[in-house]
């Protein structure tokens, strides 16, 4: 009896507890927490979503808070047996890192248990911005570049030299990137600069230095750059941003549920566990400046708008020449400023002078391009005897002084001699003495007796092969006969040759042709296939080499009226103006009109009359 006793009250309790576990199993609960309520930014913060009553669950594996990286690491399960009851919970537990000080809110998470949805909580957690921050925050912008006050893991600044500057005055600019030594930051694009009221310069490539600011250590890139005004009164520069990948530090400052292992992490933290790479913004604030405008009184006629410091060198080569010959005069603008507004000086005395546009060049001496050399090139040709070149003056606006500045160029001796070339006049034949001798000597009488007298030729019987008078008569026809056949190769050889070049003057005129007819054609090239097209054209007929023909022997070698002539001059005119002015005078494409007029031109050349000879 008493072990049947013992064996019903067995049956009894584990009855009670089946039908525990049953009713327990019908009871769900679900539940969120977090193992500190408050952090700092870098600091590692424990999520869990408890579900209890159930041993499966469909819980989020992301959980999207702006301002927080939240990272699903796993689930546990547990079970709790106690006398007449027992509860099966599984935990699932997620990891948080904010990138940002601020309050959170983690909104309620959808729970999904055996078909039945089942909500958490809302959760609250601040973040305190006291230690080594992250988040592209303002981030200490300014022209100071002062400390950043909230110490973030990474944050970009605008370091400007000064507040105030003149219209066009070119003012550099510093871009620095600040990316806590404990981030894996990949920068690979370049930071992006707003502006209001001036222009800004293309990025330099970056430098890169460390830093420690605020008891942290940061690497430093830094981009350099320029803006320059561009009206008058506000003037912002910023704000700047510059998006990367990263991977954050994930610091192990809190002990979570009395984890063990948390004491070995948190002697880790000079060597962090990293998050997985994640975009990241990196901003800086805007920097405001004020710019001013130029004073109108005292600006010399010269003045077109440079501003900075500057000097003027010239030289000129050849210094002798003859009249109507180029002299390449050469200006150098040293200095810093914006370049692009550093143009060519005015010449104040061109009388005498055809001077064509001039050709530019810039060699900067920085990154960014404010401090440099631009050197100018310009054809000058003299009309008439000179002994220096002509004068010039270049103005610009110095804003250290707040006055303008006028610069005259060096004038260099020059020889120029004879006058300006005209045609070539005609040669007049003239006798030679020789030839007068040989008018003045009697002329032999026309008329010859016949001898009578012996000449000797049948004094000997020596038989005529023998005599070598016989034998010079015999080879002086076949001499004779080699000179004439050596005389026709050297003629077909010309011939041949002549035809050949002609062949390929037209074949070359052709492609003349075929460039000027394309839309893309520049009008500068238009000009020079136009000439050399013509010059192509005139050496056919009077089978000189193209290129010793000049304008002048262009026209002579046709019969045109005046209209054409006229047009033929123009293009020749034009012609000049891109040798000697390289290609600053025409350098988008030639216009239809321009174009049409061209062809039209060459092609009444190529009918129009040969000239006489």
């Amino acid at each position: 009896m008493r072990r049947i006793s013992h064996f019903s009250l067995l049956a009894a309790i584990v009855c009670l507890m089946l039908g525990a576990t049953v009713a327990h199993a019908e009871d769900v609960r679900v539940s969120a927490g977090l193992s500190d309520e408050s952090a700092q930014v870098g600091d590692e913060v424990q999520y869990t979503i408890k579900v209890g009553g159930a041993s499966d669950a469909s819980v989020p594996e992301n959980i999207d808070v702006d301002g927080l990286q939240i990272t699903h690491t796993g689930h546990q399960f547990q079970f709790n047996l106690t006398f007449g009851s027992s509860e099966h919970s599984v935990i699932h537990t997620y990891s948080i890192v904010a990138n940002r000080p601020g309050d959170f809110v983690i909104p309620p998470q959808q729970v999904v248990v055996d078909g039945q949805t089942y909500m958490t909580k809302p959760v609250r957690l601040k973040i305190g911005g006291n230690a080594a921050q992250a988040g592209g925050g303002s981030g200490g912008g300014g022209s100071g570049g002062g400390d950043n006050d909230n110490g973030s893991l990474y944050y970009a600044e605008i370091v400007v030299p000064q507040d105030t500057a003149y219209i066009g005055e070119a003012v550099p600019v510093e871009i620095k990137i600040y990316v806590d030594t404990r981030v894996r930051a990949y920068l690979q694009e370049m930071p992006e600069v707003s502006a209001q009221g001036c222009t800004v310069q293309k990025l330099a490539k970056p430098d890169q230095t460390t830093v420690t600011r605020n008891g942290h250590e940061y690497n430093v890139v830094t981009y350099k750059t320029a803006i320059t005004p561009a009206q008058a009164g506000h003037i912002s520069v910023g704000p700047v941003i510059l998006r990367a990948q990263a991977q954050l530090p994930m610091v192990h400052q809190r002990r979570h549920f009395n984890n063990p292992l948390d004491d070995m992490m948190a002697q880790m933290d000079n060597f962090p566990m990293m998050a997985p790479p994640q975009d990241i913004t990196i901003r800086g604030e805007a920097v405001e400046m004020t710019g001013k405008t130029l004073p109108a009184a005292g600006q010399p006629a010269s003045f077109a708008g440079a501003v900075g410091t500057f000097t003027l060198t010239t030289s000129a080569k050849p210094a002798m020449v003859e009249a109507g010959d180029p002299i390449t005069l050469t200006v150098q603008i040293a200095g810093n400023g914006d370049f692009d507004r550093v143009t060519a000086p005015e010449v104040t005395n061109p009388d005498g002078w055809k001077i064509y546009p001039p050709t530019s060049k810039f060699d900067a001496d920085d990154d960014v391009g404010i401090s440099g050399v631009k050197t100018f090139e310009m054809a000058i040709i003299p009309q008439t005897k000179k002994t220096k070149t002509p004068s010039m003056a270049w103005s610009y606006f110095d804003p250290a002084k707040e006055r303008y500045i006028t610069l005259d160029a060096e004038q260099w001796p020059v020889k120029v001699e004879g006058e300006p070339q005209a045609a070539t006049p005609a040669l007049v034949a003239q006798a030679s003495p020789s030839a007068a001798q040989a008018s003045a000597t009697p002329a032999a009488p026309d008329i010859l007796y016949i001898r009578a007298d012996s000449t000797g030729w049948g004094e000997t019987f020596e038989p005529l092969y023998a005599n070598r008078v016989f034998w010079a008569a015999q080879g002086a026809p076949l001499l004779a006969l080699l000179g004439f056949v050596g005389l026709q190769i050297v003629r077909k050889r010309a011939a041949d040759e002549r035809a050949r070049r002609i062949a390929q003057w037209r074949r070359e005129r052709e492609m003349e042709l075929a460039r000027m007819q394309r839309r893309d054609t520049p009008e500068s090239e238009l000009y020079q296939a136009a000439a050399h097209a013509m010059r192509l054209e005139a050496a056919i007929q009077t089978d000189r080499v193209p290129e010793t023909l000049g304008g002048p022997e262009v026209l002579s070698a046709r019969e045109l009226d005046e209209a054409l002539a006229q047009r033929v001059r123009n293009i020749f005119d034009h012609q000049a103006e891109v040798l000697y002015a390289g290609t600053a005078s025409a350098r988008g494409a030639a216009s239809a009109q321009v174009r049409t007029d061209a062809l039209e031109t060459v092609k009444g050349y190529e009918n129009a009359k040969p000239a006489a000879e």
